[in-house]
């Protein structure tokens, strides 16, 4: 099995063994970043793969690799039901592909998958059967996902709409999803980039700047909670390193409605490149069980 975690910035793709990680190092001409021979996983650039001859090339490599392929895709994804089960995906990121069916044996969007990872050592825990637990997935992009028992055992998120980042939250500013005043134009990694004038990690040691991130971020999990209240939080991402977990929670608890509420909700994050594609693993596990495929 080849298992990929396609990225705003980087695509983490994870071989099933080490020799066919390298059968693909060897053949590709793709702009690799970096390669870890022990977890059996390389990066390239997202930027690679945008356009619709190399998406395809992209795909066609890997098949000729193994052929049991699986992905992460940033947008939404639908799952149609029937002899063959397909895949129809839908994002503005990758144009070529809207309203297509992907050549893969699963896909789900990151943020399900990051959480679904999280899940699985969550649900463990008996005292966590009547909870909840929200995934939030801060990278290029900003995307959300909210799961509870039944989700988790019944895969019941599956087929739905996870598009947290594209909620309408502040201005007027078109976003690329086609809407405007989306929340990822405002909690991101282009968000940084784009207020630290190229360098996202300017943000925070600058403490104007500081200052409106936080906000606008702990606006962004406010409606979260709010919204579903869910009993722990992970973050992951590549803008989560940056985050200050301490003051981001000071900020959402000084911002609910009824000011400084104990909400007893556990937040905390992931650093580690893996858990988006271990999800994935373990969600496409549970749904060949599930449809005996």
């Amino acid at each position: 099995m080849i298992a990929i975690d396609i990225g705003g910035t980087k695509t983490l793709i994870m071989f099933s063994s080490k020799s066919r990680m390298k059968e693909f190092l060897d053949e590709t001409d793709f702009d690799v970043i970096n390669a870890n021979p022990n977890d059996k996983y390389c990066t390239i650039r997202t930027s690679s793969i945008m356009n619709e001859a190399n998406f395809h090339r992209f795909v066609s490599t890997l098949k000729s690799i193994d052929k049991e392929v699986i992905s992460t895709f940033p947008g939404i994804v639908r799952v149609e039901y029937g002899k063959r089960i397909k895949f129809r995906v839908y994002s503005q990121r990758f144009p070529f592909l809207i309203g297509k069916h992907l050549d893969f044996d699963f896909v789900l969007n990151d943020a399900p998958a990051f959480t679904y990872f999280h899940a699985a050592d969550f649900f463990k825990k008996r005292e966590n059967a009547e909870r909840t637990i929200m995934g939030v997935v801060i990278g290029t992009g900003i995307n959300a996902c909210h799961m509870n028992l039944w989700d988790f055992k019944r895969l019941t998120f599956i087929n739905r709409i996870f598009e947290a980042g594209h909620v309408r939250f502040d201005g007027n500013e078109k976003c690329f999803c086609g809407r405007r005043g989306c929340a990822e134009l405002h909690v991101s990694g282009k968000f940084l980039e784009k207020i630290g004038r190229g360098n996202p990690e300017r943000v925070f040691s600058d403490e104007r700047l500081m200052e409106v991130f936080y906000r606008n971020i702990s606006d962004f999990f406010i409606s979260l909670i709010i919204t579903v209240s869910p009993h722990e939080i992970v973050i992951g991402g590549s803008v989560s390193k940056s985050v200050d977990m301490t003051l981001l929670k000071e900020k959402i608890e000084s911002g609910l409605p009824h000011s400084r509420v104990d909400t007893g909700i556990r937040i905390r994050k992931d650093l580690s490149p893996l858990p988006h594609v271990k999800g994935l693993i373990l969600a496409y596990r549970r749904f060949k069980q599930k449809y005996r495929l």
